[in-house]
């Protein structure tokens, strides 16, 4: 399997996982002011939930894999991919308001 492959995966098998944690990250932001510490805090939540759901049974062992590659995993990408764009923005338009007051 392909890492493209893989990636249509992720949209094809936890597409409104990666709506929330899109979500989620956007409400962190706003509430935090770190761009960061939002994709830190998804992750956290993500994994103390993976392993809640494991210890307590509702996922089973080899059920958990599936879980990490298709759902843990595209939540924590998703955080960071909205950050990344956000600060790549952040910094562009920085940019131009310096070359401007020049």
């Amino acid at each position: 399997m392909d890492l493209m492959t893989f990636i249509m995966g992720w949209f094809y098998y936890s597409f409104y996982y990666m709506l929330l944690a899109g979500f989620a990250t956007l409400i962190l932001n706003k509430v935090t002011k770190r761009l960061w510490l939002s994709p830190l805090i998804v992750n956290a939540v993500s994994a103390l939930v993976l392993y809640w759901a494991v210890k307590n049974g509702w996922i089973s062992g080899h059920r958990a894999t599936y879980a990490m590659y298709f759902n843990y995993m595209p939540i924590v990408f998703t955080s960071v991919v909205i950050n990344a764009m956000i600060g790549t923005k952040r910094l562009f338009f920085n940019r131009i308001k310096q070359y401007k007051e020049v």
